[in-house]
């Protein structure tokens, strides 16, 4: 709405008129923190004797109604995390993101039907479980663990996942996260109705704790004793090589510790080529709540995708006359007449 305009809405048959506000700052001395360049605010004004119906009525239904519009209008976004030295500065940021356009749908999977309604089930179940995870005592989220060969669609269920939900996905790369401090602070930046994804989490760090053996390591103090100039090189290096420092318990407490409880209604996948190299810390029941196998194609999927292929390829095709083959099917005719 421009400044000054008004419109008008009813509810209930009382009309209310609505106007746009805009105030310009009051302050005109010169100032290195200059106030806001605006104000902008919204008028209400209806006839008194309505005021308590408007007050508990209409106020309460505008804004469920601007809610639902909200998120109806959203554009879902795609984030992924920047490296730390990208968060200082006034235009720092720890997410980057573009507009989430997948094409990915529950019916475009090339899935076993009973398992797409499993899945589907259950994230319906989980959105509406405010009030049971209140109950309970547990944080409002859920834990996803993909797992099967490469090329198995696992990218494409979660695609699939977050248009069905409208979630927005913030793709972790582990890698670029220095220690646990920087992981807790990136799990803080994210948003509610939204979907946490760690891809190829068997790979993405060195979760084993390994440590030198003894004897490597006093032969490396022995050294840097002898040299200092060494001894700084050294740190150097080993502190460029060292892309993480995130351990497996700062990546459990990311997971369920007491900061994962922060804006709630978010579902946490991996995904895994080899699950068997998981710690089982990490996927037990509770912090992974549903374990899905991504398999290579079962006589109902394999079915599946090629009647989609099969249909994308008769809706592009077309006749010389520029009738399409689905016209001609329905009407019976052939290219050379009627069947």
């Amino acid at each position: 709405m421009d400044h000054h305009e008004e419109v008008t809405d009813d509810f209930q048959g009382i009309k209310v008129w609505w106007t746009s506000i805009k105030k310009d700052p009051q302050t005109k001395s010169f100032s290195f923190y200059p106030e806001l360049d605006e104000r902008r605010f919204f008028k209400l004004t209806v006839h008194r004797r309505y005021r308590d119906i408007i007050i508990k009525s209409y106020i309460d239904h505008v804004i469920k109604e601007g809610k639902a519009t909200a998120v109806k209008n959203r554009q879902r976004k795609l984030y992924t995390n920047n490296a730390s030295k990208d968060w200082h500065g006034w235009r720092g940021t720890k997410w980057s993101h573009v507009v989430f356009e997948h094409p990915a749908t529950f019916n475009s999977l090339a899935m076993a039907t009973k398992l797409k309604e499993l899945i589907k089930n259950d994230l319906i179940k989980f959105t509406k479980g405010k009030d049971y995870y209140a109950k309970i005592g547990k944080a409002w989220k859920r834990g996803y663990l993909l797992y099967g060969p490469p090329g198995t669609g696992k990218s494409t269920m979660i695609a699939a996942m977050a248009n069905f939900l409208n979630y927005d996905v913030y793709d972790l790369e582990l890698t670029t996260v220095k220690d646990n401090s920087e992981l807790r602070k990136l799990l803080i930046e994210t948003t509610s109705k939204s979907i946490i994804v760690i891809e190829d989490i068997d790979c993405s760090l060195d979760l084993t704790g390994q440590r030198k053996p003894k004897k490597e390591k006093d032969d490396d103090e022995k050294d840097e004793n002898k040299d200092p100039v060494s001894k700084k090189k050294k740190e150097l290096e080993e502190e460029a090589s060292k892309s993480s420092k995130v351990t497996l318990s700062g990546l459990l407490n990311f997971i369920d510790g007491i900061w994962s409880a922060c804006s709630g209604e978010r579902i946490i996948v991996f995904t895994t080529n080899y699950v068997e190299k998981l710690d089982p810390a990490l996927i037990r029941r509770g912090r992974m709540d549903r374990r899905i196998e991504m398999s290579y194609c079962c006589f109902e999927a394999f079915k599946k995708e090629k009647e989609q292929d099969s249909n994308k390829k008769d809706e592009k095709d077309k006749e010389a006359n520029g009738v399409s083959v689905k016209e001609i099917k329905e009407n019976g005719f052939t290219e050379n007449g009627k069947v």
